[in-house]
């Protein structure tokens, strides 16, 4: 809502979300007015939790006119709001407790969603990554007239490319709350190659530490020349391989 009490219909045309399990982040993805995402195990899904809980077209998450949806697609291990298994199209809110399987859905409060939209970048209206969102502190420099605050993180970490080729060949992940590595042109860090994922993996920052978490592709990822089915820590000097691109994380 602006100062002046108007509503920024801007604010309610999409939605931040996360899926997690035994709280920990598995992916998230934003909803976009108009859009229908799938949710499943299949790599065709919109957002794919590789596990085999899940359906191959397990759930479907629709934003229309202001309000979610949520549809159950004749899952084996079902689909939940507040404890109650569901079948067709219903009504959700981010208070509502949802799940997927075992995998829990949640939805940003409204309040955090209007913050991050002042400061997210622009994407792709069928992205299903995260919104990448800049820092406060990077906002507040780009507009004269303020005065900054320093940041309490001077450390700044880094994506570089060390053998193969991948563009860009360098990422700063400055301000950024997720980044997404694959061949699909909306990619922050493309790699080309014919079993390389559209996700092949994320970079996902939390509470100041950064993870890896891979997706499912033909190629595998590795961190430091071992192959990695689950999220793991990143350390600065480690080296993500996929295929023949070595990635440094630093």
């Amino acid at each position: 809502m602006m100062q002046d009490g108007t509503i920024n219909l801007e604010d309610y045309t999409k939605s931040d979300w996360t899926i997690t399990l035994n709280d920990r982040v598995i992916t998230s993805f934003t909803t976009h007015e108009g859009s229908k995402l799938i949710i499943g195990r299949s790599p065709d899904a919109d957002v794919v939790i590789d596990n085999t809980a899940i359906s191959r077209h397990h759930s479907s998450l629709e934003l229309r006119d202001g309000r979610h949806y949520l549809a159950d697609l004749k899952s084996t291990n079902g689909t939940t709001v507040n404890g109650k298994k569901i079948a067709s199209k219903v009504p959700i809110s981010n208070k509502d407790v949802i799940f997927i399987g075992k995998f829990r859905l949640i939805q940003a409060a409204a309040d955090e969603q209007h913050a991050s939209s002042s400061y997210a970048t622009a994407m792709d209206i069928d992205d299903e990554a995260t919104v990448f969102v800049s820092s406060p502190r990077q906002q507040a420099a780009a507009q004269p007239g303020q005065a900054t605050t320093p940041s309490t993180t001077t450390e700044i970490y880094r994506l570089t490319v060390v053998e193969g080729s991948a563009s860009p060949a360098s990422l700063s992940l400055d301000g950024k709350s997720s980044v997404k590595i694959g061949k699909d042109p909306s990619c922050d860090m493309i790699i080309s190659g014919w079993l390389v994922g559209k996700p092949q993996c994320y970079v996902v920052s939390k509470k100041d530490k950064y993870f890896i978490v891979p997706q499912r592709a033909w190629a595998n990822t590795k961190l430091n020349d071992v192959i990695i089915k689950e999220e793991r820590l990143l350390r600065k000097g480690d080296i993500i391989q996929i295929k023949s691109v070595k990635i440094r994380f630093d």
